[in-house]
């Protein structure tokens, strides 16, 4: 009876998924709330018009601002 899993497995499986989450946890609120301040550092960048040597920086800004918002978007689910 390979194919079914002892009590060994099932419970290892509840602790590293419990680790998972925990581990998650603080990274899951730290990018939730980098999403919601971010787009505050959109406005010194505009405000002035963006330039040839600032289009780096606003782009880095909308891609950190993305990834902030795909790894926050659950927070506060449970």
């Amino acid at each position: 009876m390979s194919g079914i899993p002892s009590t060994n497995d099932s419970l290892a499986l509840d602790f590293a998924s419990t680790i998972g989450r925990l581990a998650y946890a603080p990274l899951e609120t730290v990018a939730f709330w980098s999403a919601v301040a971010l787009p505050l550092a959109y406005l010194p960048v505009l405000s002035g018009g963006l330039s040839t040597g600032e289009l780096p920086l606003f782009a880095g800004l909308i891609a950190v601002h993305a990834v902030a918002l795909v790894l926050g978007r659950d927070h506060g689910q449970q």
